[in-house]
């Protein structure tokens, strides 16, 4: 860390500095004064006489209170009516004390020395960070102190508190840990009072850790010799430090182990015990078996400059062992057991500054407790680091808790040790990536995998793992417990009790981050309690902040999987689960009508909220069922499925798929959309199940966007009718009357039939290429609707609708506009829907506001929003895409371009469900090619561009000659051509063909239309930064096309495409 460096922070009313301001203005003659007065006095008030006697304490005026008056007046002008109050018969400030800064030292000084008498060292550092420094004037010694000024008063009042502040701060800094900062304090507190013990026996403590023992041992023989010279001795605090220094220099270490060769990703954790240790009598450091607790406490204890530490390894200690006993043979008094065994060893560790270190006590917590609890109270100035698979549950502890290694340190770990194992080999990142997701960040895993590659390679080692527990062994002298994974997680398994082992057999059931809801459905009304004790045995993990949710790790996961197999109780426990989720979510019901599930105004609202709101936090343990649904159907290959099957895969999708559509996670739609059709065109035994299916089917066609194909696969195999539809006949009607009426069906006088018509039928038109047609065709239904004609999520899915047009067409002004009032329909849906849109709506009016002033300022502040925002699905992609803009915006050319190249792997997700060149991948790949442009040689030769550019371009030609492509978003594609011809232009020589050839693929892609959505991809960009880079190309390319119409335009474009990827070096 570094030094302690005192800094002035910044007050609307600074009077210790030089000179004194108000809000930067300089205050000067008896309003300084009367300033100088009031922020000496108390808060509460200060009467008239008290402050004219402060004002002229040796020659009042004539009728003081009415010169009082005159200086409150000027001082009111000077900073304002309201700053100085009349209370009473007097006057006071009505600043807080953080405006003023005098009040705030005072306050702040006040309230250290409070939390350093109850030894709360934090808080005094806390409350000490960045202090006003004030300035004390020099003043004459003969001159007595009421011909002082009432400032020179007050910054004496100032420098007194400031010095105790300074000592209470320099006394915090020594007791966390922090030597080096303390140690200047510390002399500068000594310099003031060379009798404060506790200043002098916290300076010996820090300069033995910090230079010597020998220069600790010098301060105390110079306080001896003052006080001998005055018939006194050192003092308690004193004898104490000198105690622990003499032991430093003879320091005794017992138990330690070898430093590991490679401790990586620790750092961190070992600071924050080293400081806990300084603060708190007994740290306990928690977390799953082979997390490195041990590693960590034994590296703890070898940097520890302590005079006396002792480690204990009570693994292989029975419960029924002599706990006391066992420990006096630790720190080397075997001998002193002849007595009482408890009060040798108190004795033993008595020595200030002792640390004793309990290795692996989950199996003896009760016996560990009840020892070290009155060892505590018995040697005050003992420290004691245990670690455990679950806290002591003791009042002095302080639980530090052992994380996972990130992604990073995990690799970084493997490499080392795998290399280690067989030097020379080869590791496949990917297939790195895929066994690290298996092994949890966990060292021990790690290690154990590591060492297996001296025979095999990563990736046999990832596909044998799942299947094969015992794959990973350690080496024979290995302890028993940590010798297999497996032997890892049986060791905590032993612990449970037969209720908590059924617990944790069932939860494994649950996909990762479960809430206690979906826990209760599967272990009952204990849950609760349950949890908590798996929690504390760490075999379940709470990482969130907010709703707390649990996560297992997979290999845990696993062997609680075998335990649940064997007992008995697996198909009972699925069918628990299974129950819960279809009840859940048969609650979720699809809107038609305003009123109905939703909305507001439902008399049930907040119920369908809480039941909504459920669904979205076990969304995971909710699609887990559904694919064990969507698998169990695929297996049985029956047409028609059974009717339970049919009916749970609808209901279960059906919810998913309404949580979905509002959190803007289109991929899961795309991806989940069309697996679901075959159960939902399928009549159910009942009319809830009917529903359900037409649920399903009318939200896949509604996203027409992403399911182009769906329409007529939906008319041809839906039946007529379905028993029991009643409103929803409405819904089936549209869906059987497909694609070929949408124009028909858009003005029918159904609402719910025209909006969902408009929603298919603007889509389609937009993907045609016709933005203007989609823009009107939405407005018309937005003109005949009255406000209660529809449900609140339809209509504000037409704005939304309307909104996303309006940005492809490049209409910024209007989309600010159009946010501002989709915003007000939030009111009419429910708050477990609204908070999705209320962030997508603040994005987008925040995103066209830079936009309409690109300013980089401007890109600086959506960034910092965009830091606070927490965004789902689709919207999460698109806003790692904008913050790569706006760091363009910003001149941040390299980040930009990473960040680019980060969300055209995500991007790259889409493949697997839509094929190459979804909507998604073509846009980001446009603005990745744009981006580039503005690279350095070296960054772009270093980031591979010319890579990117190829791929782009044979993508752009394959998309154009395709002759069925199972999407066709033209004005996304033209966009994603003009950004390959302005590439293909920037690469070539001016003048040559290959420049000619791309700018007049950006000719064409403009002329046909662009999706504008990115700013980067909207006609001005693109025609600027082409003429920027050509003048003359553009005009002439456009001369060239001017004669071709919208088809003939992206048959040119498709010819223009080939082109490019037929010139040499094109297509690598």
């Amino acid at each position: 860390m570094g030094q302690d460096v005192p800094v002035t922070p910044s007050y609307p009313l600074a009077l210790l500095t030089d000179p004194p301001t108000w809000r930067g203005k300089t205050l000067t003659g008896r309003t300084l004064d009367l300033l100088a007065v009031l922020a000496g006095g108390p808060d509460t008030r200060m009467s008239d006489g008290a402050i004219i006697e402060a004002l002229w304490p040796d020659d009042a005026p004539a009728r003081p209170l009415r010169a009082l008056h005159v200086v409150v007046s000027r001082v009111r002008a000077a900073v304002g009516e309201g700053v100085v109050e009349r209370v009473g018969d007097g006057y006071r400030l009505s600043l807080p004390a953080v405006e003023l800064d005098a009040r705030d030292l005072a306050n702040r000084t006040e309230r250290a020395r409070a939390c350093a008498a109850a030894g709360r060292w934090d808080q005094v550092l806390d409350l000490t960070e960045q202090l006003p420094v004030p300035l004390v004037p020099e003043r004459d010694g003969d001159a007595a102190g009421a011909e002082a000024t009432p400032l020179a008063r007050l910054r004496e009042r100032a420098a007194a508190q400031a010095e105790a502040v300074r000592r209470d701060r320099a006394l915090a800094l020594e007791a966390t840990g922090e030597h080096e900062q303390a140690a200047d304090l510390l002399r500068e507190a000594a310099q003031h009072d060379s009798g404060d013990e506790t200043v002098l026996a916290a300076l010996m403590r820090a300069e033995s850790w910090t230079r010597s023992p020998a220069a600790a041992l010098e301060i105390y023989e110079e306080h001896r010799r003052r006080l001998r010279e005055q018939g006194a001795v050192p003092g308690p605090a004193m004898r104490a430090a000198h105690e622990a220094v003499l032991a430093a220099e003879s320091p005794v270490r017992r138990g330690l182990e070898p430093a590991p060769e490679h401790f990586l990703g620790r750092e961190t954790d070992v600071t924050g015990v080293l400081k806990a240790l300084s603060t708190h009598q007994l740290v306990t450091l928690t977390g799953p078996g082979g997390v490195g607790k041990t590693t960590l406490a034994h590296v703890v204890a070898a940097r520890s400059r302590r005079p006396a530490v002792y480690v204990a390894t009570l693994a292989e200690v029975s419960s029924g062992a002599d706990l006391a006993r066992v420990l006096l043979d630790v720190v080397g008094s075997p001998g002193a057991a002849d007595g009482d065994p408890r009060r040798a060893l108190a004795a033993s560790l008595a020595l200030p500054g002792t640390v004793l270190v309990l290795d692996n006590c989950e199996h003896l917590v009760d016996q560990v407790a009840d020892l070290i609890g009155p060892l505590l109270a018995t040697c005050p100035e003992l420290r004691i680091l245990a670690t455990s698979r679950r806290p002591l549950d003791l009042g002095a502890e302080h639980v530090h808790r052992l994380q996972v290694l990130d992604a990073a340190s995990a690799a970084e770990l493997f490499r080392a040790r795998a290399l280690a194992a067989r030097s020379g080999q080869i590791i496949d990142d990917e297939e790195l990536e895929k066994l690290l997701r298996r092994l949890d960040g966990i060292p021990l895993a790690i290690e154990l995998a590591a060492a297996r590659t001296r025979s095999l390679s990563v990736g046999q080692i990832a596909d044998r793992l799942p299947g094969r527990p015992d794959l990973l062994t350690a080496a024979r002298d290995a302890p028993a417990r940590q010798r297999t994974l497996r032997a890892v997680i049986e060791w905590s398994w032993n612990l449970l009790d037969p209720a908590e082992r059924c617990a944790m057999a069932r939860l494994a059931l649950l996909a990762d981050g479960f809430t206690l809801q979906a826990a209760e459905a599967l272990i009952g009304g204990d849950a609760a309690d349950l949890l908590d004790t798996l929690v504390s045995h760490s075999l379940l993990v709470v990482r969130d902040r907010g709703l707390p949710r649990f996560h297992m790790l997979v290999t845990v996961r696993d062997f609680a999987l075998e335990r649940l197999a064997s007992s008995g109780d697996e198909a009972a426990a699925r069918t628990a689960l299974h129950e819960w989720v279809v009840d859940l979510c048969s609650q979720i019901r699809f809107p038609i009508d305003a009123g109905d599930f939703g909305d507001v105004g439902h008399p049930q609202a907040r119920q369908h909220d809480r039941v909504f709101q459920q669904v979205i936090d076990d969304e995971a343990v909710i699609l887990q069922e559904l694919d064990r649904l969507l698998a169990q159907a695929d297996d049985q290959d029956l047409d028609p499925l059974p009717g339970d099957l049919r009916d749970a895969i609808c209901i279960v999708g059906a919810a998913l798929m309404r949580l979905w559509s509002v959190a803007w996670s289109y991929e899961r739609i795309a991806d989940y959309g069309l697996r679901l059709v075959r159960p939902a065109v399928q009549p159910a035994r009942d009319p809830r199940g009917n529903e359900a299916g037409l649920s399903v089917l009318a939200l896949c066609v509604i996203l027409f966007g992403l399911l182009s194909h769906m329409p007529a696969q939906v008319r041809s195999l839906l039946p007529a009718s379905f028993a029991g539809e009643g409103p929803f006949s409405r819904v089936r009607r549209f869906l059987r009357g497909g694609d070929v009426r949408w124009s028909e069906l858009a003005g029918d006088t159904d609402p719910w039939v025209a909006w969902a018509a408009t929603r298919c039928l603007a889509s389609q038109q937009e993907d045609d290429g016709d933005p203007r047609a989609s823009l009107r065709t939405i407005e018309t239904l937005l003109d005949r609707l009255h406000g209660n004609d529809l449900a609140g999520i339809h209509l504000l899915d037409l704005h939304l609708h309307r909104l996303q047009v309006l940005m492809s067409l490049g209409r910024y002004d209007q989309v600010v506009d159009a946010c501002r009032r989709s915003r007000v329909l939030l009111d009419r849906i429910l708050p477990s829907w609204g908070g999705f849109f209320h962030t997508t709506l603040q994005l987008g009016e925040a995103y066209c506001a830079v936009y309409l002033d690109s300013r980089p300022e401007t890109a600086e502040r959506l960034l910092d929003a965009l830091e606070s925002v927490e965004l789902t699905g689709t919207v999460r992609f698109i806003a790692r895409s904008v913050r790569g803009e706006l760091e363009l915006t910003r001149g941040r050319v390299r980040t930009a371009a990473l960040i680019q190249r980060v969300s055209l792997r995500y991007a790259g997700r889409w493949r697997s469900i839509l094929g190459a060149g979804s909507q998604w991948e073509l846009s980001i790949l446009g603005m990745c090619l744009v981006t580039d442009l503005e690279l350095a040689p070296a960054d772009a030769a270093e980031l591979d561009a010319p890579a990117i550019r190829a791929r782009a371009t044979a993508l752009l030609r394959d998309i154009l000659s395709d002759p069925s492509p199972l999407l066709r978003d033209i004005p996304t594609i033209m966009a994603f051509a003009a950004a390959v011809g302005l590439s293909a232009a920037a690469a070539a020589q001016a003048g040559s063909e290959q420049r000619d050839v791309g700018a007049e693929l950006v000719a064409t892609a403009l002329a046909v239309g662009t999706n504008q959505t990115f700013r980067l991809l909207s006609h001005d960009y693109l025609r600027s930064r082409t003429e920027q880079l050509d003048a003359r190309a553009l005009p002439a390319a456009e001369d060239r096309i001017r004669a071709l119409d919208g088809a003939q335009l992206v048959a040119h474009a498709t010819g223009l495409a080939r082109r490019l990827v037929s010139e040499a070096g094109w297509s690598r």
